[in-house]
């Protein structure tokens, strides 16, 4: 796991060791700078965090036997081994026991192609000196970033947005088609960044640029199968899940250093954490560790359940208690760590930073809920359109009646109430999906930005719009529909984004194992119905794990994983909130309706309105400061 750059259109070793430094943190074990001057001028850059061959021979940036081929790269391909046995067979030696050799000779031998050789996490640059091209790619899930931009001194590329604010060349200026969608989702969808003129190269695609054409081409090389439902039985199902499921853990479990787990005490990390018990066998304990909170977040700590599985399989388990103090006292360097603004990402930078001081690599049990139908708009999308022909029976005039009659309710209540429940059934699947994922919507957003930045967004497209180009005809099944929404929106562009961030703010690489693009290409094809059976979420996967999920962990009351980030807004962040909320701020920056944004807060400081809310919008106006000014 590393950090990376590359300029292409200049050799600078000085603003290469620059870099370096700024992106230290994905890489703190070792770094490197290579630049070129034979035809196209080259830079590429690289921090590392020692993983596999922990020796100098892993130093990157790195070139093949021939020297054709430099490689600047950031992750892991867990199926390095085998494809290298292949490339010895077909002629290519190796210096090296390191992945990226590997990825360099795949590319030697098959080109562009080669990503689809490789199985895991992965965001690299090659330059190949023979043809002057660059080549990059991204994982197809989104596991690890790649940002790019166009400047009048070069092609930028890096992990992260600081990496190319270092540089100099590019001016920071906020994106207000990104601030659209940020609102929206609370994340930056790609290929937006909150950036103007920066953009992230989508999951599952790659970028080349060569000296002839003098042009960036981005091409998507996977994407997330359509649902295609397998003719097999349930026993059949389970059994290759249950297959899928350890082989993803066993290849993640790959490491030259000690490697370590999240474990909230929910079906999925406990799932990880009994398989990677089960597969490990002897060899020794495995490091779990959880996050709780006092007090204020007793109601949704969830260490009892992590006892019982670190318990189970005698893990040399950490409890973390975390406080809103210790939130206040990091809130800078925890603005500084996402890179770019998120209403999520506080648990990942939490447990992360306790995580770090034992181990450098962690897996994690982000995806479960995704590829499963285990948050509750599965079962309410599902439940809708199980009951929509007979809405849909009722006479126009009835259904009419009775929108009036709840808006008439609502306003004499204050209450959204039946109100919002006739609107969610008189609406479209998206419009039912938009309302229960969009923090922000058309509405609201009229009333929170000013009449000069609503001018200025102009005809930009609408965030439901965004949503819109996930949806396929071929898949009529609403579970399929959820699944496809949340890999591609939610778990993309705000969970994993701010996964990589915040893990690696602390030089700790985090693996998902339950997103293996191997797995989610079989998931797509079981039955919706053995997904979510009778209102139970997971129903299979928690079948395929009978015997290695404790009953109290299968039993329980499914909850989502949660921090009682409204009670430190009301107590130790409340004062760097109040700042941010004041007129003083608000009308300096300009950016929203000063009287709108303070109703809001106010709201929230009385008990009403969601705290994301609110949160988001301080998240915004912190990290403005910090990397736009």
């Amino acid at each position: 796991m590393c950090g990376i750059f590359g300029l292409i259109g200049k050799a600078d070793h000085e603003l290469g060791e620059r870099v370096a430094r700024c992106i230290r943190h994905r890489g703190p074990d070792d770094h490197g700078v290579w630049t070129s001057t034979a035809g196209t001028p080259v830079t590429l850059v690289n921090t590392r965090l020692a993983i596999i061959d922990l020796s100098p021979l892993g130093h990157m940036p790195m070139t093949t036997a021939r020297g054709d081929v430099w490689i600047a790269y950031n992750g892991e391909v867990f199926n390095f081994a085998e494809t290298r046995a292949e490339l010895v067979k077909r002629g290519h030696t190796f210096r090296s026991n390191s992945d990226t050799e590997v990825i360099a000779n795949a590319y030697e031998q098959w080109g562009d192609e080669c990503v689809h050789r490789f199985r895991g996490m992965f965001a690299f640059l090659i330059w190949d000196v023979k043809n002057q091209r660059l080549f990059a790619a991204r994982d197809r899930l989104g596991i690890k970033p790649l940002y790019w931009a166009e400047t009048p001194r070069g092609l930028l590329l890096g992990s992260e947005l600081k990496t190319l604010l270092a540089t100099g060349f590019i001016k920071p200026e906020l994106n207000l088609e990104a601030l659209q969608h940020y609102l929206a989702f609370y994340s930056v969808p790609t290929p937006l960044t909150m950036l103007a003129g920066v953009n992230a190269l989508p999951p599952g695609h790659c970028l080349s640029w060569d000296a002839g054409v003098r042009r960036v081409t981005v091409s998507q090389y996977w994407d997330v199968p359509s649902a295609r439902p397998l003719r097999a039985d349930e026993v059949e199902i389970k059994n290759e899940l249950r297959r899928l499921l350890e082989e993803s853990i066993r290849l993640r479990m790959i490491a030259d250093v000690p490697v370590g787990a999240f474990l909230s005490g929910g079906v999925d990390s406990s799932a990880v954490v009994g398989l990677m018990t089960r597969i490990a066998g002897p060899q020794g304990r495995l490091k779990t560790f959880s996050i709780g909170f006092e007090a204020e977040g007793r109601r949704i700590d969830e260490r009892s359940y992590a006892q019982i599985v670190a318990q189970r399989y005698n893990s040399d388990h950490t409890e973390v208690v975390v406080t809103g103090q210790q939130v206040a006292d990091e809130l800078d360097r925890i603005i500084w760590a996402m890179d770019q603004p998120t209403g999520d990402g506080l648990n990942t930078y939490l447990v992360s930073q306790a995580t770090a001081k034992h181990v450098k690599v962690a897996l994690s049990g982000l995806g479960g809920d995704e590829l499963f139908a285990g948050y509750p708009q599965f079962k309410l999308l599902k439940q809708a359109a199980d009951y929509d022909p007979l809405w849909r029976t009722l006479p126009n005039p009835v259904r009419a009646f009775m929108a009036v009659g709840a808006r008439t309710a609502s306003a004499a209540t204050g209450r959204p109430g039946f109100s919002g429940a006739v609107a969610f059934a008189e609406d479209d699947f998206l419009g039912r999906y938009s309302r229960m994922r969009i923090l922000f919507n058309e509405e609201a957003r009229t009333r929170l930005l000013p009449p000069h930045v609503r001018g200025a967004l102009g005809h930009t497209r609408p965030s439901r719009k965004l949503l819109e180009q996930f949806i396929r005809a071929d898949e009529p099944e609403v579970i399929d529909r959820v699944t496809r929404l949340e890999l591609k929106n939610y778990m993309a562009h705000t969970l994993l984004r701010d996964t990589d961030a915040m893990s690696m703010a602390h030089s700790l690489e985090v693996r998902v194992p339950l997103i293996d693009h191997k797995l989610v290409e079989f998931v797509t094809t079981i039955p919706a119905g053995l997904k979510l059976r009778n209102g139970q979420p997971k129903y299979l996967l928690t079948a395929a794990l009978a015997d290695v999920l404790p009953p109290a962990v299968i039993n329980r009351r499914k909850q989502g994983f949660e921090m009682p980030v409204a009670a430190w807004m009301r107590g130790p962040l409340r004062p760097a909130l109040d700042e941010v909320f004041s007129t003083r701020a608000l009308e300096r920056r300009g950016l929203f309706n000063a009287a709108e944004a303070q109703r809001l807060y106010q709201n929230f400081l009385q008990g009403e309105g969601p705290y994301m809310r609110v949160w988001s919008l301080a998240a915004l106006e912190l990290w403005l400061r910090k990397f736009v000014g």
